[in-house]
């Protein structure tokens, strides 16, 4: 290998090196995405489930305006 096999193998990998960056990047970017999404998710869920327990056992009454009876 001589002097100039080495300095254009240099180049190349010098130069590739901004794509595999904006590459990795973009993946890192895209599961970011995908794991906030499961999170909230996930907190929608458990909070829809709270309301319905809560409201099972009875404590529903921060839905209703003040002064109103509530329902039988």
């Amino acid at each position: 290998m001589t002097i100039g096999e080495i300095g254009y193998e240099g180049l190349r990998l010098i130069s590739q090196a901004p794509g595999t960056a904006a590459a990795v990047s973009v993946g890192t970017g895209y599961v970011a995405l995908g794991a906030a999404i499961l999170v909230g998710r996930s907190l929608l869920d458990m909070a829809r489930q709270t309301r319905e327990l809560v409201s099972r056992v009875g404590g529903g009454q921060g839905d209703q305006r003040p002064g109103e009876p509530k329902a039988a």
